[in-house]
């Protein structure tokens, strides 16, 4: 009988904990990112979408989205919608010719209530679609 009630209780514990992960936070807000890379090429825009996790006393705030980092040459990030009272936005991530291929970091930014929170993403820009010919 007491195995049967250890198991039931223990149970119910780890139920709730897996419900709590999907509710929003206790306190202030959380921000996250529908991807955590996001591979391009030169030439390319992308986009990614921002959700915003907010605690009761949070939801009704205005919200303003921005960056925490600089960005690479030659790519550019905007936001619909960039501010207001919104649980979701799109960044579109765009990259010029000229981007170089590599690996960058692109911070983004929520502030609500003067208080900010960040996420990381990873652009991978990789080699140009265009191909040179050389004439020799």
């Amino acid at each position: 009988m007491k195995k049967s009630i250890l198991i039931i209780a223990l149970s119910a514990i780890t139920f709730i904990g897996f419900a709590q992960e999907k509710t929003a936070p206790r306190s202030e807000f959380t921000i996250d990112l529908s991807a955590s890379t996001l591979e391009a090429k030169p030439g390319q825009t992308k986009e990614v979408e921002i959700n915003l996790n907010r605690s009761k006393s949070y939801l009704k705030s205005n919200a303003v989205l921005g960056l925490s980092s600089g960005l690479p040459a030659g790519v550019t990030v905007s936001f619909e919608p960039a501010e207001g009272v919104i649980n979701s936005s799109v960044a579109k991530v765009s990259i010029a010719e000229n981007v170089k291929p590599g690996n960058y970091m692109i911070i983004f930014k929520s502030t609500i209530q003067h208080k900010s929170k960040g996420a990381t993403l990873k652009l991978v820009v990789g080699e140009s679609a265009v191909e040179t010919v050389s004439m020799n």
